[in-house]
């Protein structure tokens, strides 16, 4: 839009003494005759833009006029290019640059800066996800109505959904919408669609409260809050596994045993089933010490693994 972009240019001059039109028009990716169009328009707004001769002429605001240069403070600037840098991580769109170019010009000065780095895309494919991701984003920014097929503990199935939110929690990505189906609103894993369709239809958006996120992964499953009548669950594992467990689980669970081959952890057994799921995608890297019947209820799982891969 015109009006972004002049404040782009505004922005970009308040920002540099001068800057010569080429450089404007590469930087908001424009043609020079675009610029020329801008600088007259923003004139007749009564903001004094001048052009400089000579070999370091271009284009600048007559000095003295002026600008806050202060809406955002530094602290404000690393803290907001944070957050797009990581929306940027996930996304093919090219919206970001230039909205990064409207709130800091000197970006690449000032990004540096932040003592955080946020990169939601994947170490081994780093381009995963990214059209599924901004796909959604435009259905629910054009609220389109999706086709998606899904994979639930109760099978294969398809549905229809409005969009409203795509959440990120605990390492995972989830979309949040109304489900036709259903009738009402439902939390679906991205990673558990495969496929998915944007219709042609419309919907008018309903009214949502707070998104109620329940434990949908053992991360949240482990951080649940641990109750006086909650069993606790044992592990013990070797050392030289630590450091993969922790990453599994969380190093608070962890109690330290100085010089000892051995270490254990202690969580909260909220859910019998889910914890023998969840101990089994350990592996061999820990053995259950209690309760007693978390230890029955993994050995009959293994017994269960074994003849199905005995014969």
């Amino acid at each position: 839009m015109k009006i972004d972009r002049l404040l782009s240019l505004v922005n970009l001059l308040t920002e540099n003494d001068r800057m010569t039109a080429k450089g404007l028009a590469e930087r908001l990716e424009v043609s020079k005759r675009t610029i020329y169009r801008d600088i007259e328009t923003l004139n007749l707004a009564g903001i004094p833009v001048i052009s400089y001769s000579g070999i370091h002429g271009g284009y600048g605001i007559v000095e003295g006029y002026k600008i806050s240069k202060h809406v955002f403070s530094t602290e404000d600037i690393s803290t907001i290019m944070t957050g797009l840098s990581a929306i940027q991580s996930i996304s093919t769109s090219s919206e970001i640059s230039p909205l990064l170019a409207k709130i800091a010009p000197n970006m690449k000065v000032q990004q540096p800066q932040s003592d955080l780095l946020i990169d939601l895309s994947s170490w081994y494919k780093p381009n995963e996800g990214k059209n599924k991701l901004d796909d959604l984003r435009q259905a629910i920014a054009t609220q389109q109505i999706i086709v998606i097929q899904y994979h639930s503990k109760k099978g294969y199935s398809e549905r229809e959904i409005e969009p409203y939110k795509l959440i990120f929690k605990a390492s995972h990505w989830y979309l949040y919408g109304f489900c036709l189906k259903r009738q009402a609103f439902r939390l679906f894993k991205l990673t558990r669609i495969p496929t998915y369709t944007l219709l042609d239809e419309r919907f008018e958006p309903r009214a949502i409260d707070a998104v109620a996120l329940t434990m949908e992964s053992e991360n949240d499953y482990l951080e649940a809050m641990v109750s006086p009548e909650v069993q606790q669950i044992v592990l013990t594992y070797e050392q030289n596994d630590k450091l993969y467990l922790i990453d599994k689980l969380g190093a608070e669970f962890f109690q330290e045993h100085e010089k000892e081959a051995t270490g254990t952890i202690v969580f909260p057994l909220l859910n019998l089933k889910k914890s023998v799921d969840f101990i089994l995608r350990l592996q061999d890297k820990v053995r259950v010490i209690e309760p007693p019947i978390l230890v029955d209820a993994v050995k009959e799982k293994i017994e269960q693994m074994y003849f199905l891969y005995k014969s």
